[in-house]
């Protein structure tokens, strides 16, 4: 109840009455409705009754000009593809080459994601309250207190390790590992990890006067907000022609596929005649729109350390391009959602712990020792219950009189579509189209079933993200049955290893017949996934700039 009770949209209020139908500003309406493909019955309408949208002067920023490239505008056959297609933009690229891959390719910072009015975002780490487990759902990802509440504690990085998945047989069950080879190591990680012990927090308050503190923080936090305008405006000068001179990005040639024909961000390596920064002739249209987006990408407050890291990803070579880019698109796959569902509202969330006890009493695990748990969802989403149900037109007043709203963790999973180049040239990547996963692999399911059931919701939304074919949401029911299995499971690793003092041999319980039923079963649940939406395309928080280049210049 503490967690409805107050996260509401700033401008949204709650009416006992019936009320107009809410409506978003013309500056926050997603730029690309009608582009989802919905693969289960939902109605189209949120509620017509409990929901209305006041007056507000929270940053109406204009629609993006159609030379910030917001949207594709068709050429005159009709060629190019429009926002309003199921093309996702980003497929254009496809087989293009360079060495500096944009981890932030289309992707907001999170500071322009906090802005928006449908997102309830965290204060700063300084302003929050910390004491009981409850207040660490308060606390910021990625922030250096974050990362130390994660001592002593089994999360959802380690969690799989933990539950001896990672281990030889198990792994090639579950889809995991190099050529379904398992690995022992990080299981002795989850043991070490818990052998550390959980760092003290205390502020002296009650777990009530916690809450109430840090809800009013939040909420202060968030109408602070109200007054600010976009992180980083999408004008700044980029469309004026006049600084076409100073333009330190070569114009692109779509026919090459390449930067001046050679690899982007640095050519092959051999030294050549300084090119000239401006053409004698420059395209119209697409080419002279991602000038634009160069200029404005670079002229962000986060261009530099943004550039840094893609820096330091692509000399660790395509693994490390991969797992960076998992975190940096994180804000762009929970800002595409949001924005393609005007009716749902999303929420910031730090470290939610499992209560531990009142599910050991209802699940009667009895006196089994289950160490600390948490997980760390990408976000919370909120939608209207009437979204999920009938069509409002079907409803009598008596169904909407006890409208409310679901819940539900958000889990995103980006795929990164930079891969080494064929040719064999050291350093060189090139982007790949990736084929959507069909199902979600089971080695992401004791994740999301953690984390629903740290955050208390009864379901879960999967967002699997091909950058050139968009977001496949997967619909996840919370299995109590597994969630118990999993908790009984870390009991048992917990009792006979951690507080013992006794390193885990490998595959430590595969003696064991309810360890086997908790595998089949992950199996299952993944099976049994729902494909709830398709969203091909990539709408963009409006007023914000996005980096649209797939590529990093030599000097960038």
């Amino acid at each position: 109840a503490s967690w409805s009770g107050w996260m509401l949209p700033r401008s949204l209020t709650v009416r006992g009455d019936a009320g107009a139908r809410h409506e978003l500003p013309a500056s926050h309406q997603p730029s690309a409705a009608g582009t989802v493909a919905s693969l289960a019955p939902r109605a189209p309408a949120p509620s017509h009754k409990l929901l209305s949208l006041s007056v507000s002067t929270r940053h109406h920023r204009p629609r993006p000009s159609s030379g910030s490239n917001a949207e594709f505008n068709a050429d005159d056959d009709g060629a190019e593809p429009t926002a309003s297609t199921s093309r996702c933009e980003q497929m254009a690229h496809v087989g293009r080459r360079g060495r500096t891959p944009n981890l932030y390719w289309l992707a907001p910072h999170d500071e322009q994601l906090r802005r928006h009015p449908r997102f309830i975002a965290l204060p700063p780490v300084e302003d929050v309250v910390v004491g009981h487990e409850s207040s660490y759902r308060y606390v910021r990802q990625h922030t250096e207190l974050w990362d130390e509440l994660h001592a002593g504690r089994i999360t959802t990085g380690c969690l799989t390790a933990a539950l001896g998945f990672r281990e030889d047989g198990v792994c090639k069950t579950l889809g995991m590992g190099r050529r379904g080879g398992g690995d022992h190591g990080p299981l002795l990680g989850a043991y070490r990890r818990l052998r550390l012990g959980t760092m003290p927090t205390s502020s002296g308050m009650s777990r009530a006067e916690e809450e109430t503190a840090n809800a009013e923080r939040t909420r202060a936090y968030n109408s602070a907000l109200d007054a600010l305008g976009p992180a980083a405006p999408i004008d700044g000068g980029s469309d004026d022609d006049d600084d076409d001179d100073d333009d330190p990005i070569v114009a692109e040639d779509p026919a090459a596929g390449t930067i001046g024909g050679g690899v982007e961000g640095g050519g092959d390596g051999k030294k050549k005649k300084k090119k000239k920064k401006r053409r004698k002739k420059r395209a119209k249209g697409a080419t002279a729109k991602r000038d634009a987006s160069a200029l404005v990408g670079d002229a962000t407050p986060w261009a530099a350390a943004r550039a840094m890291r893609c820096k330091m990803a692509a000399r660790r070579g395509e693994g490390g391009v991969r797992m960076a880019w998992g975190s940096a698109q994180e804000a762009g796959t929970v800002a595409r959602l949001m924005l393609h569902h005007p009716e749902c509202v999303c929420e910031e969330v730090g470290l939610c712990c499992v209560d531990v006890d009142r599910w050991r009493d209802e699940w009667g695990l009895g006196a089994v020792s289950v160490p600390p748990v948490g997980a760390s969802p990408d976000a919370i989403v909120q939608f209207p219950t009437s979204s999920f149900g009938q069509s409002s037109d079907n409803r009598s007043d008596d169904d909407t009189a006890g409208e409310g709203w679901e819940r539900l963790v958000v889990e995103v999973k980006n795929h990164s579509p930079f891969r080494r180049d064929p040719s064999g040239k050291s350093g060189v990547f090139y982007v790949d189209d990736r084929t959507p996963f069909e199902t979600p692999p089971p080695y992401h399911v004791p994740q999301l079933q953690m984390e629903m059931l740290a955050a208390d919701t009864t379901a879960g939304l999967l967002c699997m993200q091909s950058a050139t074919r968009g977001i496949r949401v997967f619909r996840i029911e919370r299995d109590d049955e597994y969630c118990a299995g999993m908790l009984r499971t870390l009991g048992a690793m917990h009792e006979e290893y951690v507080l013992r003092g006794r390193e885990p041999p490998e595959r430590m319980f595969s003696d064991r017949d309810w360890y086997f039923d908790l595998v089949r079963r992950t199996v299952k649940i993944a099976r049994g996934a729902t494909l709830w939406e398709e969203i091909p395309h990539h709408a963009r928080l409006p007023g914000e700039a996005y980096d649209e280049r797939p590529f990093l210049p030599a000097s960038g």
